[in-house]
């Protein structure tokens, strides 16, 4: 009975595998969800590279396959589905299109958004939620390393002041600004200024393919910031506060006071000249016996703390109803500095560097009519940067050119100590007992838009005006003071006493400041047409732009200090592509300044580009099916031509 039950289990497997690898022929219709046939779908078998076919002009297919494997269904823009074949060889597909994808994503270009597989372009976006986790205060900070092509450099760790230089693909001009063009909401303006958590999306236009329509302005590239709106439904509260501790990536070591003196007689003895120090005084040095005469002071560890602190708060309101949105945010950041201090002193004034900024930003939307919607925006911010009295530039330079066997923090009997002026001075004194400096910013940002659609005159054609209006104050206060230093010569009286050379007079705090601001106007216009007609489409765009930036503060005498710096342009795009295969695009910035000579104030900045997707061809679909996207571009720019290859596999 046994060996029945085991002879019929093996016959079932046998017949069970025969049926699976059997082949038939599977037939079908993929359409969309209008019910409309679907060309040029990808119709593969799952695990069988090579083996597929395309849907013919009527949406229709016809594959051989095993029964038991299954079908992918695949389209540019739409979602993949797989479905397995069994008993019923008549399969219809319906495909969706797809919700997010890297060809259907929806970048944010020059003359609007465009979906990534239409770009002629160099475009990067960047993943705002993964700069977020940065523990910086700048956008700058956390750009570098996460958008190829972008190369950052800081220059300074100082708080308020660490943020980086970027440049996009290199230095593409010299002799004047080598930085990018920065576009918040379509407005020039700071990166810096911004609260990392309005930004909705950051796009990075790269070369002038798509940065032509910005002429002169866009040559180091361009980067795109638009910030956060309200959606309809219930108001949405976001609390975030952070604590980051915040250490010195490299500070040099400095050898202590007998290895510096050994090292300095070593070096006059080389030279055929006598040493500074004899072995007696080494001694002493070393024991510590006269820390007036022979000091041995670490200026490093005496005046830097090993870190600080940053604090980030943050908080966003947002919701609204059908016919109007709202997005309300504030935010608070707080950058402490590595200086020690003067305990005595401190209940009076700090001497630390300190870096503190307010964020606030207000973004309306309101639909006038369901045609017209109208977009309100204001933002700004204020901040405050605490520095010692000479400012963080000479404190470092002390710090590093004061040997340790110079002079002690203090002389015993409570003088002050230094060698000269200026850079001769104590490193203690500058750092804590030259007063302190406070430098105020406060920026107002506002911005109009409004927004039409003309689909009522013909399908397609939108358009966009702009208005913004900024101004900018900066005040500096900078309290200074200065005790009585003297210097102690290296021998005593017959009495023992210190004999001292008299180096500067006392100066009790006194104060002066600086101030300056401005005030810039922008006007923007932009007319849109976009439109599919059977398998071709066509767009265009005609822009104009203006703007001034005029002086408001400390004009002085001269006249021309108030006339208002100016700068226009007109831009334009034509787009064509047929079947998502062939693009073709081309752009130009005619862009205009006041700096120049009437008659030469004018230039012409084209760029064409064009590209190719090899992949929507029918022989790759035939025969390479696991091939999602490759697309070739190439761009003539000033007689350059630029050529780029994108490569999307799928196994």
């Amino acid at each position: 009975m046994k060996r029945l039950l085991l002879l019929c289990t093996l016959l079932l497997t046998v017949i069970g595998l025969t049926m699976a690898q059997e082949s038939v022929e599977v037939i079908g219709l993929v359409s969309d969800v209008q019910k409309t046939p679907m060309v040029g779908v990808s119709v593969s078998v799952k695990d069988a590279p090579g083996w597929g076919v395309v849907t013919d002009n009527n949406g229709r297919y016809k594959i051989k396959v095993d029964r038991y494997k299954t079908l992918i269904f695949s389209s540019v823009g739409y979602q993949k589905k797989e479905v397995l074949v069994k008993d019923n060889l008549t399969v219809n597909v319906t495909l969706l299109e797809a919700e997010t994808s890297v060809l259907d994503e929806v970048v944010v270009t020059g003359t609007g958004t465009q979906k990534r597989l239409t770009l002629t372009g160099a475009v990067s976006t960047v993943d705002v939620e993964t700069m977020k986790s940065n523990p910086t205060s700048s956008i700058t900070n956390a750009l570098a390393g996460n958008v190829p092509g972008v190369m950052a450099m800081m220059q300074s760790g100082q708080p308020g002041k660490n943020i980086s230089e970027f440049w996009i693909r290199g230095i593409s001009t010299f002799g004047g600004g080598t930085a990018a063009l920065v576009l918040v909401d379509n407005i020039e303006r700071d990166i810096n200024d911004i609260n990392i958590e309005d930004i909705a999306t950051i796009t990075v236009l790269k070369d002038a393919a798509v940065t032509a329509i910005y002429g002169s302005k866009g040559a180091n590239g361009v980067i795109l910031i638009t910030t956060k709106h309200g959606k309809e439904g219930k108001i949405s509260i976001n609390i975030k506060d952070e604590n980051i501790y915040n250490t010195r990536t490299i500070t040099p070591e400095f050898e202590d006071g007998v290895t510096y003196a050994n090292l300095l007689n070593e070096a006059r003895v080389t030279r055929n000249n006598a040493p500074v120090y004899q072995p007696e005084e080494l001694e002493i040095l070393r024991l510590g016996l006269d820390p007036d005469l022979y000091p041995n002071v670490n200026w490093k560890d005496l005046l830097l703390k090993k870190g600080a602190m940053t604090y980030r708060a943050n908080l966003n309101l947002s919701g609204g109803g059908p016919t109007a949105r709202y997005f309300v945010s504030g935010s608070y950041v707080d950058e402490g500095g590595m200086y020690k201090t003067d305990e005595a002193l401190r209940k009076d004034y700090n001497t630390n560097a300190n870096f503190r900024r307010w964020n606030y930003r207000l973004n309306t939307d309101i639909d006038i009519t369901k045609s017209t919607l109208l977009k309100v925006g204001v933002a700004g911010d204020l901040s405050k940067r605490n520095s010692p009295g000479l400012g963080d530039d000479f404190f470092w330079g002390v710090l590093f050119g004061y040997s340790p066997i110079r002079t002690p923090i203090m002389y015993s009997d409570g003088r002050v100590p230094a060698i000269g002026e200026g850079n001769m001075t104590n490193p203690w004194v500058v750092a804590t007992q030259t007063g302190f400096n406070e430098n105020w910013t406060n920026k107002v940002q506002t911005n109009i838009t409004l927004e039409q659609n003309f689909d009522f005159i013909t399908k397609g054609l939108r358009f966009r005006g702009i208005v913004g209006y900024d101004t900018f104050n900066e005040n500096n206060i900078q309290r200074r003071k200065w005790p009585e230093q003297w210097l102690a010569e290296r021998a005593r009286d017959e009495n023992g006493e210190i004999v001292y050379r008299h180096i500067s007079d006392p100066r009790e705090m006194y104060q002066y400041s600086l101030s300056k601001g401005d005030r810039r106007e922008f006007y923007d216009m932009m007319f849109n047409y976009d439109r599919n007609i059977g398998d071709h489409h066509i767009g265009g765009v005609a822009r104009f732009t203006r703007d001034a930036l005029v002086k408001t503060v400390d004009l002085g005498d001269d006249i021309k200090n108030g006339i208002a710096i100016r700068n226009q342009g007109l831009a334009g795009r034509v787009t064509y592509n047929w079947k998502s295969r062939y693009f073709v695009d081309f752009n130009f910035g005619y862009n205009g300044s006041e700096n120049f000579a009437i008659g030469q104030q004018y230039g012409f900045f084209p760029a064409f580009s064009g590209a190719w997707n090899v992949s929507e061809e029918t022989f790759i679909k035939e025969n390479m099916p696991w091939m999602n996207m490759f697309k070739q571009y190439f761009a003539l720019i000033h007689s350059t031509i630029i050529q780029e290859i994108i490569l999307d596999l799928r196994f």
